[in-house]
């Protein structure tokens, strides 16, 4: 009986043995599929970010093609540059990418000017923050609204830390429940924006589509020949909301194909032929840019990358000044 009693043991022994080992070889087999499937990912994802590059040495070639055929530097959407929906076939994926004219957007770096000049006892407004507050206006803001974000704005991003008389320094960044500190320098890039007191989410939707942050340049400079009618309040604010948005989308509707050859052309339209706008004013408005946006993304297997490459001219040559990963809005 004794016997039968140990022999039951033992195979109770041998069973646990036995079914420990298999637990331990699925743990063991599971680990190693999980490390396989993790270095494949990361095999593909690395080959995505090869492939984006690829893809913004594709745009370089695209702009200097475009530059160098371009009569007199001119600009405009029927370009090779602003083909859209662009995508390639590559081993085990795809490369797709769009490039857009910074110089169609209003650069929220260009409200940080300083004014040189007084009125009432401060500051004056600058051209480029006039045109800034020109846009919020024909987006459906008050002139008061208007007012109080550019000034936030341009304290933000300014170099010093002196509050506007509609502005915000630290001291209003720093009383928030989060509290942090202005920036008090250049944008890199316009989602930024979020972080500037006054500007919601719903505000920030609705400036989206026509600002961008180019960085290290504070000017503000339109290009008439890439402005989309989809774009005409921009064009209305930069033109301090002196014709309507129906004017506005008449006159980009009306511009040749191929842009025009003079900014002179432009300022020929008859709807605005009869508008105030000092020598000054016209100069912020241009048929030529050397500044551009390559939204790049590339697909290996189930890996996705996305990158934003600003790309700038000077002179014969095209540099890469920031690069942002992820698709950043």
């Amino acid at each position: 009986m004794k016997y039968h009693n140990q022999q039951g043991v033992a195979l109770i022994v041998v069973i646990l043995i036995v079914a420990v080992v298999a637990i331990i070889a699925t743990n063991i087999t599971s680990r190693n599929q999980l490390s396989m499937r993790r270095t494949l990912n990361m095999a593909q994802y690395d080959q995505a970010y090869w492939y984006a590059l690829s893809g913004e040495e594709l745009a370089m070639k695209v702009l200097k093609q475009d530059f160098e055929d371009a009569d007199g530097n001119v600009i405009h959407r029927q370009q090779y540059w602003a083909l859209t929906d662009m995508v390639f076939p590559a081993e085990y994926g795809q490369i797709g990418g769009e490039i857009s004219d910074m110089r169609a957007c209003f650069n929220l770096n260009s409200v940080s000017q300083e004014s040189k000049e007084v009125e009432n006892g401060q500051p004056k407004m600058t051209l480029a923050a006039k045109q800034y507050q020109g846009l919020l206006v024909a987006l459906g803001m008050d002139e008061f609204g208007a007012e109080r974000l550019t000034h936030t704005l341009k304290d933000y991003i300014d170099a010093d830390t002196v509050a506007s008389p509609f502005g915000a320094e630290d001291s209003e960044y720093e009383s928030r429940n989060v509290p942090y500190r202005a920036a008090n320098t250049l944008m890199q890039h316009r989602s930024e924006l979020r972080a500037v007191l006054g500007y919601n989410q719903d505000i920030y939707l609705k400036l989206r589509p026509y600002i961008c942050a180019i960085p290290g340049d504070n000017r503000q400079l339109l290009n008439v020949n890439s402005i989309e009618v989809e774009q005409a309040a921009l064009l209305v604010g930069m033109l301090d909301n002196q014709i309507s948005l129906s004017d506005a989308e008449s006159v980009i509707n009306q511009r040749p194909a191929d842009g025009y050859e003079t900014i002179d052309d432009f300022w020929q339209n008859s709807a605005l032929t009869s508008l105030k706008a000092e020598a000054n004013f016209r100069s912020s408005f241009v048929i030529t840019s050397n500044y551009f946006l390559l939204r790049a993304g590339a697909k290996v297997d189930n890996a996705v990358f996305i990158m934003d490459s600003v790309l700038k001219r000077s002179g014969n040559n095209i540099d890469v000044i920031t690069r942002q990963y992820g698709g950043q809005q």
